[in-house]
């Protein structure tokens, strides 16, 4: 947060240095303008005031994230701007002020600026739950769904009657409601940053703070017989392995005191003389 908030003084004071310098910049022609008209530089104190307030509001609501939720009309406010700069030209005068305000130096700090406010609206995917400056119904159905189980557990967290064992018990209902919805559409690429991070915060803390987490022990014990194999399987090689080498040694041991008796008898029986 300490280099979130770092970042956005930098770019505030990099943006009001660079505009400050809009009176004195050349555009394409040879004509220097020394002061803008005046609704040039009204129009130009107005978008970057619009986009301080959108950084300041995406800073303040980053954690956790309620971007789309509480800085809709930011962004549409700098959009505004943007748009009437577009549009502009002071017929009365002849500066172009579009082009004198899109062209400031070359760093066109405001096209820049603008595409700042874009890109951080796009990362948030901030259009994916609205509907206008709403909420859309599947976003609604989450936030209900979420402002639910909040209810739940702060009832139990500020009343010192109800223990906190209960608390997973009593809100466990709250809480697959809430899960079960986002699972059933999170396929769909229906959420925003705002939900999402909703989920991953409610997860979290359902399993590591409150203790709420309940194990599958099916899962567990299916997971132990399988490890339990795997580990005894070079065990019952080797073992096997070893058994018959037992029973091969035992063969040939078998098979040459057979043969050394047999060759012995032999010997025997070559020293005798036959008479006829």
């Amino acid at each position: 947060m300490t280099k979130i908030v770092h970042f956005f003084y930098t770019y505030l004071f990099y943006l009001t240095a660079k505009l400050s310098l809009a009176s004195n910049v050349s555009i394409s022609s040879t004509a220097t303008i020394d002061v803008l008209p005046d609704g040039c530089q009204n129009l130009l104190q107005s978008f970057a005031n619009e986009t301080a307030k959108f950084t300041l509001c995406v800073v303040t609501n980053a954690r956790p994230i309620t971007v789309c939720e509480k800085c809709v009309n930011e962004f549409n406010q700098v959009f505004k701007r943007y748009e009437e700069i577009q549009k502009l030209h002071n017929n009365d005068s002849e500066v172009d002020c579009r082009a004198v305000l899109t062209n400031i130096d070359r760093l066109q700090v405001v096209y820049a600026s603008y595409n700042y406010v874009l890109d951080m609206w796009e990362k948030a995917s901030c259009k994916l739950c609205l509907n206008g400056t709403v909420f859309n119904d599947k976003t609604k159905g989450v936030m209900i769904r979420g402002d639910n189980l909040d209810e739940c557990i702060s009832k139990h967290i500020n009343n010192t009657k109800l223990s906190n064992s209960s608390l997973c018990a009593d809100c466990k209902q709250y809480y697959i409601n809430l899960t079960d919805y986002y699972n059933m559409y999170k396929n769909e690429n229906t959420f925003c940053m705002d939900v999402v991070d909703l989920i991953n915060t409610t997860q979290s803390d359902w399993s590591y703070k409150f203790k709420c987490h309940e194990s599958n022990y099916d899962s567990e014990w299916i997971l132990l017989v399988i490890s339990a194999i795997v580990l005894l399987t070079p065990v019952l090689f080797y073992f096997i392995n070893w058994l018959v080498s037992q029973e091969r040694s035992n063969l040939l041991l078998s098979q040459n005191r057979w043969h050394q008796g047999f060759t012995n008898n032999a010997a025997s029986t070559s020293g005798y003389v036959v008479i006829s």
